[in-house]
């Protein structure tokens, strides 16, 4: 047969319902679609775990060591792979306001760096960032005032600070400023993502080398309650639906095997015709690749749709792979519809006939 005739009696099977296009079509959209939206779901659980400890303050780490770090060289943390933020604390002298004289309000003051790491506001106003509880407790909000006994503070901004979910509190009863300076700290707070301990080594280089710290120079977690380690990668490869993209190709396979498995009778008949196996195979191969074509662009729409709802960020290359996968699934299925028409041997027609349900 020539390949427009071929074409031809695929489309009259299909058409006809003989080829059972249409269930084919929803049996293997489904079982795919159901495989890697599960996928999609799992991964959204890992990010949303790896947003968790973010917001949490899991990823940031603090080098300690008592008025002997280098600020420049804790910010040079900056450079490192894996280190997002990193920059110096200075604790500054405590101030009263003038409407609560008898209470010691600490004032701390951070580098750029760590004021990306406290998500403080960025309005372009010159003053001081308050955590909400303290605004909420002074009914202060941005761009208000505050009387101090070191004069009228302008509020620049409010930001979130927990003091409920582990990590240091001091933050959450203190006034930050914000700015560099050139005097030694006492601590160097660095981001790490993804979340290692790797980096601590590296570190202490920002304690500076001709100082004489009064304690030994430590690293600690900010939050010391959210798991130290979390290692999306391994997580990513172990995952219990890691499977699913290679099930679904199998689905695609076993379910034209099937389709092209009940015809035997027909196939069988066909030969005993006078057809020629080679073309039954070909009519059958195009019938399954159109078929399954249809279902793996169905698959791949509602998967990408489920990637917009389930993730919070899209992963870049797995668009590309569910389509590597798909289009995979579209070769196991015309692998698994010319089996049979490989298989059924002539000889078998009136054995088939005798079987059939």
């Amino acid at each position: 047969m020539r390949f427009v005739e071929i074409l031809r009696e695929a489309a009259r099977n299909i058409g006809s319902g003989t080829a059972r296009a249409g269930l084919l079509v929803v049996l293997a959209v489904l079982g795919a679609t159901t495989l890697l939206v599960v996928d999609v779901a799992s991964m959204g659980l890992l990010q949303q775990r790896a947003q968790d400890i973010r917001d949490h303050a899991g990823d940031i780490r603090v080098l300690v060591a008592e008025h002997s770090i280098d600020p420049r060289a804790c910010a040079a943390l900056d450079d490192l792979d894996g280190v997002r933020n990193a920059g110096a604390v200075w604790e500054l002298d405590s101030l009263r306001l003038l409407a609560t004289p008898t209470t010691d309000i600490p004032v701390y003051q951070v580098s750029p760096g760590v004021g990306r790491m406290l998500n403080l506001p960025s309005g372009g106003v010159d003053g001081v960032y308050l955590p909400r509880t303290l605004a909420e407790r002074w009914h202060a909000g941005a761009s208000g005032q505050l009387e101090t006994s070191i004069g009228v503070l302008t509020v620049a901004g409010i930001f979130d600070y927990s003091e409920d979910d582990g990590r240091d509190p001091r933050l959450s009863n203190a006034i930050v400023v914000v700015g560099d300076d050139t005097r030694a700290a006492s601590e160097c707070w660095f981001s790490v993502w993804p979340l290692t301990t790797a980096i601590d080594s590296l570190a202490f280089g920002a304690a500076a080398a001709n100082s004489q710290p009064r304690a030994v120079p430590r690293v600690a977690p900010l939050n010391p309650t959210v798991g130290q380690r979390f290692d999306f990668a391994a997580d990513y490869s172990s995952r219990p639906t890691a499977l699913s993209a290679a099930v679904a190709v199998i689905i695609f396979g076993v379910i034209a095997f099937g389709g092209a498995l009940r015809r035997r009778m027909e196939i069988a008949g066909n030969l005993h015709a006078g057809a020629r196996r080679k073309d039954i195979v070909a009519v059958l191969a195009t019938e399954a690749a159109a078929w399954s074509a249809m279902g793996a662009v169905a698959v791949v729409v509602l998967v990408r749709l489920s990637m917009k709802i389930l993730l919070r960020q899209l992963i870049p290359d797995l668009p590309v792979s569910v389509a590597l996968t798909l289009a995979i699934a579209v070769v196991a299925a015309v692998c698994g519809a010319v089996i049979p028409a490989l298989m059924t041997p002539e000889s078998r027609l009136f054995a088939i006939f005798k079987a059939r349900a």
